[in-house]
């Protein structure tokens, strides 16, 4: 409000009010034209900023029930991907339907139409980035550790043993073994971490290459069965992966 359109607004009986008139009853509380415009402004700011605060107040709680909602969405897809059904290849099409069910998805979906594909894809994409740069370490010291023990992948193997063994064998080099540690230390608390993911990797490789042999009619320890009517050389096959052991070449770093 400004001064002219707020006095011709008045009714004569308010123009008429002692408090509010210039030549009152009471010569005391004479006030001129100029001071009562002045109090009439610094009211008018005082109400101003007590309107802004209450804006502001209300845009940081909705902020914050945002932020609480975007939580709740991104533990969602940590629980998904727990469960294995995220990985980092996992496209948004191919897990849409199954959010989309949650409470949390409608909730950042009323946010939004794309805030909850958008968050889904930088949850993978950071995931992946991270494994990405993890997997090179991992694949090294992996290497070595085939070529010191034996690490066998059945139903009593677990990502926490298959995490002491590369360790153990990083031992010798620091900053390897210091990655190693880092990504160990995550492990505890973050079944998505690199050497969960790792440890996956390697297990379906080596059940790929198990069931591999048995159709080609080799044995569990990749020796080729008597009597078998394959009579290719395993030269011809390709190398046989021994038991325990996963070939990883194929995923090199570039």
């Amino acid at each position: 409000s400004t001064w002219s359109p707020f006095l011709s607004s008045l009714p004569p009986a308010e123009l008429a009010d002692p408090r509010f008139a210039i030549n009152g009853p009471n010569p005391q509380q004479h006030m001129s034209d100029s001071d009562r415009q002045l109090y009439f402004s610094d009211h008018v700011i005082e109400l101003q900023n007590a309107e802004d605060e209450k804006r502001r107040r209300i845009r940081d709680a909705r902020r914050r029930a945002e932020k609480a909602q975007r939580d709740a969405f991104r533990e969602r897809l940590v629980e998904l991907a727990k469960g294995g059904l995220i990985t980092p290849e996992t496209r948004w099409r191919g897990i849409e339907e199954r959010v989309s069910e949650d409470k949390s998805f409608e909730q950042v979906q009323a946010q939004g139409r794309e805030v909850a594909r958008e968050m889904f894809e930088d949850f993978v994409y950071d995931w992946k980035e991270e494994y990405r740069r993890d997997r090179i370490p991992l694949v090294r010291v992996w290497e070595m550790s085939k070529k010191k023990q034996e690490f066998v992948f059945d139903d009593k193997s677990s990502a926490e043993n298959f995490s002491k063994v590369l360790l153990e064998s990083s031992a010798g080099s620091p900053d390897l073994y210091g990655e190693i540690r880092r990504m160990s230390n995550l492990a505890k608390k973050n079944p998505l971490s690199s050497i969960q993911l790792f440890f996956n990797e390697l297990r379906a490789n080596h059940s790929s290459a198990t069931s591999k042999n048995k159709k080609n009619g080799h044995n569990s320890d990749g020796k080729k069965k008597h009597g078998s009517e394959n009579n290719d050389s395993s030269e011809d096959e390709g190398e046989i992966i021994e038991d325990g052991e996963v070939d990883v070449g194929e995923k090199e770093e570039a």
